[in-house]
């Protein structure tokens, strides 16, 4: 076999190790230095990962050295996440991930908080139906202009936040304008 120099040499073993020499045949630069290639093995299909890219229609073109830095960034992130997760499974004694420890590291790590609307912490009906019914309170109450509203907005923000069905349902983030008006009638039918 002819090697970058022209030589023939023998092809290596399959249990010897590579070769130390990282010159490519084609007289670019060295490992050593960075040659503006990404190297490695990602778990995510980097085609998928530029589909989903593609979808944000801001983005015209993409190029696969940026496809692969993505999919290796999102699988730190991820392993980082559920590592997260797997630690607060651990400390209830088991070995599978449930839904709650993912949210419940979504609430404890600042570095999460970001994903608190996509992973809320879940409640029961009778506590999603009680928080639907006092916002709607709040709603009927506060149903003057904006100007007044804001006189009186400190009065409805305690009101949300004193009441006892927060303090059943665990949950520790602040309710938005948008959880308030969201419940199980408002959801769409597929």
């Amino acid at each position: 076999m002819a090697g970058p120099s022209g030589k023939v040499t023998k092809k290596p073993a399959a249990s010897k190790s590579k070769p130390k020499s990282n010159a490519t045949s084609s007289g670019s630069a060295s490992s050593s230095s960075y040659a503006g290639k990404a190297k490695g093995v990602t778990q995510l299909p980097v085609a998928r990962v530029k589909r989903i890219i593609k979808e944000d229609k801001d983005i015209a073109m993409i190029s696969n050295d940026a496809v692969f830095m993505i999919s290796m960034a999102t699988e730190l992130f991820l392993e980082s996440f559920t590592t997260k997760a797997f630690n607060l499974a651990k400390m209830e004694k088991r070995k599978t991930i449930a839904y709650k420890d993912l949210a419940t590291a979504v609430t404890q790590h600042d570095s999460l908080e970001f994903l608190q609307d996509v992973i809320p912490k879940t409640m029961t009906l009778k506590a999603a139906l009680e928080k639907q019914r006092v916002a709607k309170e709040n709603e009927e109450m506060g149903g003057m202009g904006e100007d007044e509203e804001d006189h009186n907005g400190a009065q409805h923000e305690g009101s949300q936040n004193g009441d006892a069905s927060d303090a059943e349902n665990n949950d520790s983030r602040p309710m938005s304008e948008d959880d308030a008006g969201s419940g199980p009638d408002d959801m769409e039918e597929d």
